[in-house]
């Protein structure tokens, strides 16, 4: 493959993930997707050098982060919250 369809295949790969996240219905499982779109975007805009892509999934990442270290947290303390009632 040239270098060109690799780019694409990255492109593909990014959007196919954004694409997933609206169907979980989890958001550990949703920030983690997203997590991966981020990086899948990273490597996209990289290849191209697509400045505004790149700065905006540099962005997006730290806060999907923090949003999927709360909902772990969240979740966890879910069942010990029930057996408490």
């Amino acid at each position: 493959m040239s270098a060109v369809r690799w780019v694409d295949f990255a492109g593909y790969i990014a959007s196919s993930l954004v694409f997933l996240t609206f169907y979980m219905k989890d958001m550990v499982a949703l920030r983690l997707i997203a997590l991966c779109s981020n990086v899948a975007f990273l490597v996209y805009a990289g290849l191209l050098h697509l400045a505004p892509i790149l700065i905006l999934h540099s962005l997006l990442i730290p806060i999907n982060a923090r949003r999927l270290l709360c909902a772990w947290r969240d979740q966890q303390a879910r069942p010990s919250q029930r057996a408490r009632i």
